[in-house]
C-alpha cells in the first residue's frame, strides 16, 4: 500500500490508528513530538513519560518510531501566543492555534523527509471529496467527535490525512485494544485539557509574566453604567462568560461581558446581556470560499452550541457572522467553527 506517518501519543487512539493503518497494509511510522512544557527536564537528560509510552506503544505492535524535538517552535508560537491573548484580554484556545500552526504543519513536514504518502491521527473524524476539494466530516461517534478542532488544515494536509477511527466508536476501539492485549492502554486514563497545563492557568500565567518583569495590578468590575461592583485580582485572571470566583456578594448572578484591558476593568452584566446577535472573526480558513454563500451552521463551543448563521467577507482578515437566533457568552480569543451537515467547512478566531 502505502507508507504513512501517524501521529503518536502514547494512548489507545493512536495506537489503535497505527493497527488499523497496518492492517490495511500500510507501512507505518509513528512520530511523537516533544513540546515544551512546565516540567520538562533542562538538562534533556530525562524523557518526558509521554515519549516513553509512545515508544513503548510503537515496539509493542512492531512499527517504526521517531521522536522530533519541537520544544522551542511550540514556545515561540503556541505559548507566547497563549500570554499575549490574556494580556489582551481575550480568552485563548492554544489547541486550535497549534492545529493550525503548527502540529500538522510538522506532521507534514515530517512526512515528507521520511518519505510518507500519508499523515495520520487519532482523530475521530473523516473526510470526504466534493470535487476538487476535500474536506473534514463529522466522526461517527457524537461523544469523541473532534473536528471542530480541525478547521484550520489547509488542502495539501486533508488531501493526505487519514483517519481510522473516524467510522468506529471509542467503545470498539477498546475492545481492539483489549483484542491485542493492550490491556495498559485499555484501561489509561484519556489525557484531557490543555497539554502544558497541570491544573488552571492562572499559576502558570503569572509564571510566565514574572519571567518577563510583567506586573498586572488589582483593578476594579463594573457594571454597564460604569459602577464600581467590587476589586479584582487583574484582567487576565478572568473571562468573558464567567461567574464563579469573581470574589463578590451581589443581589444577582453576575458574569463576565467585557474585559478592558487598557483600564485594568471587568465588566460584569446579567446573563441576557451576555446575548449577541453577530460576531466578528479573523484568521478564517475555508476548504470553498463559495460554502458561505448560504446558511450555515456555527458553532462557537466543542460540545454545545450549534447555531444557524449567515457570513459576510469583510476583507482578507476579518469574517463577520450574524446569528439568526441570539448566542450567549460569545469570547474574544476563542474559535468558531462552520459546518454543511456533517461537513466542516471551516472556521476562525473569534475577534469580538
Amino acid at each position: 500500500m502505502a507508507r504513512v506517518l501517524l501521529g503518536m501519543s502514547g494512548g489507545v487512539d493512536s495506537t489503535i490508528s497505527a493497527i488499523l493503518l497496518k492492517e490495511q497494509g500500510h507501512e507505518v511510522i509513528g512520530l511523537t513530538m516533544r513540546l515544551w512544557s512546565q516540567n520538562d527536564d533542562v538538562a534533556n537528560i530525562k524523557l518526558p513519560k509521554q515519549i516513553i509510552e509512545a515508544k513503548e506503544a510503537a515496539n509493542t505492535i512492531g512499527i517504526k518510531h521517531v521522536v522530533v524535538d519541537i520544544r522551542q517552535e511550540f514556545y515561540d508560537k503556541i505559548i507566547s501566543y497563549f500570554k499575549n491573548e490574556y494580556l489582551a484580554g481575550k480568552t485563548p484556545n492554544p489547541c486550535a492555534k497549534c492545529n493550525t500552526i503548527l502540529k500538522w504543519e510538522v506532521l507534514n513536514r515530517e512526512a515528507i523527509k521520511y518519505n510518507c504518502s500519508f499523515i495520520s491521527t487519532g482523530h475521530y473524524v473523516n473526510t470526504l471529496q466534493l470535487g476538487k476539494y476535500k474536506y473534514i466530516t463529522k466522526g461517527l461517534d457524537p461523544e469523541k467527535e473532534q473536528s471542530f478542532f480541525l478547521w484550520g488544515l489547509t488542502q495539501e494536509i486533508i488531501s493526505k490525512a487519514i483517519f481510522p477511527l473516524g467510522k468506529i466508536s471509542k467503545l470498539k476501539v477498546r475492545e481492539i485494544a483489549t483484542k491485542n492485549n493492550l490491556i495498559k492502554l485499555e484501561k489509561k486514563k484519556e489525557s484531557t485539557g490543555i497539554c502544558f497545563l497541570e491544573n488552571n492557568y492562572q499559576p502558570f500565567l503569572t509564571s510566565l509574566l514574572k519571567k518577563e518583569n510583567i506586573q498586572i495590578p488589582k483593578g476594579f468590575f463594573t457594571n454597564e453604567k460604569g459602577e464600581k461592583l467590587g476589586e479584582h485580582s487583574g484582567y487576565p485572571n478572568y473571562t468573558v462568560g464567567q461567574r464563579r470566583g469573581l470574589g463578590l456578594v451581589l443581589k444577582e448572578p453576575m458574569y463576565v461581558k467585557q474585559i478592558i484591558p487598557s483600564k485594568n476593568e471587568i465588566v460584569l452584566g446579567n446573563r441576557d446581556s451576555l446575548y449577541k446577535n453577530e460576531m466578528l472573526l479573523r484568521d478564517y480558513n475555508f476548504v470553498n470560499i463559495k460554502d458561505i454563500e448560504k446558511e450555515v451552521i456555527t458553532k462557537i463551543r466543542y460540545r454545545k452550541q450549534a447555531a444557524l448563521s449567515r457570513l459576510k467577507i469583510i476583507d482578507s482578515n476579518y469574517l463577520h457572522v450574524e446569528f439568526i437566533e441570539p448566542e450567549w457568552s460569545i469570547a474574544p480569543g476563542q474559535t468558531a467553527a462552520f459546518y454543511d451537515g456533517n461537513r466542516l467547512l471551516g472556521g476562525g478566531f473569534i475577534y469580538q
